[in-house]
Order: structure tokens, then sequence, then C-alpha cells
């Protein structure tokens, strides 16, 4: 039986501008479109963000950025009202800043 690289022998021929465009084609497809909140669940996520700035407590927020999500998990440190940041303190003590608008949900812990 003949033992053949398979694959291994093409990637010779492709240049590496090829290669990372074949990478990112399962990224694209994995897109997902931002879900449209109504005004319940935006009312929702201002009480609940509200509350850990408040009494401290830890929260869950989901954030959408360039069609993927994700999730963090901390205390609301300050909320920028004028620039429209959230400032969230990590369970690591470091300090992320979402925009308003790339949250998509919020929940308690």
């Amino acid at each position: 039986m003949i033992r053949d690289r398979g694959k291994m022998k093409w990637q010779g021929f492709f240049m590496t501008e090829h290669t990372q465009l074949l990478k990112q084609i399962p990224r694209e497809y994995e897109k997902m479109k931002k879900p449209e909140l109504d005004e319940q669940e935006l009312e929702e996520i201002q009480i609940i963000t509200m509350e850990s700035l408040t009494y401290t407590l830890t929260i869950k927020m989901t954030i959408w950025v360039d069609g993927f999500t994700k999730t963090y998990e901390g205390i609301v440190d300050k909320i920028d009202h004028i620039n429209m940041y959230i400032h969230l303190e990590t369970n690591d003590l470091k300090i992320l800043k979402f925009h308003i608008n790339e949250v998509i949900s919020v929940e308690r812990v």
C-alpha cells in the first residue's frame, strides 16, 4: 500500500494569503446578525446594570461585536451616560469598557 501525505503535499502550492482566506471562510458562516432588543429587554438590562453598580452585585453580560457574541462576568464599575459606555470590572480585576449598543443581554449571577 502506498502511503501518501494527503493534503500536506499540496500546501506548498498555496500562498500565505490563500491559506489565511481559507481559514476565514468558516468564521464568516458562524457570524450572526445583531439581535433586535425590545423595550422590555432594554429596561431589564438597565435595571440589572444599575443594581450591579449600586449594590456591587456580580452579573453576566453578553456583548455582540462584529457578528460574534462574548460573555463576561463581573461588577459594573461605572456607567458613562455621555459617551454611552459601561465599565465592567471582571473577577480578575480588569476593567473592560463596552458601548451600550453592544450589550445584548445581562443576567444576575
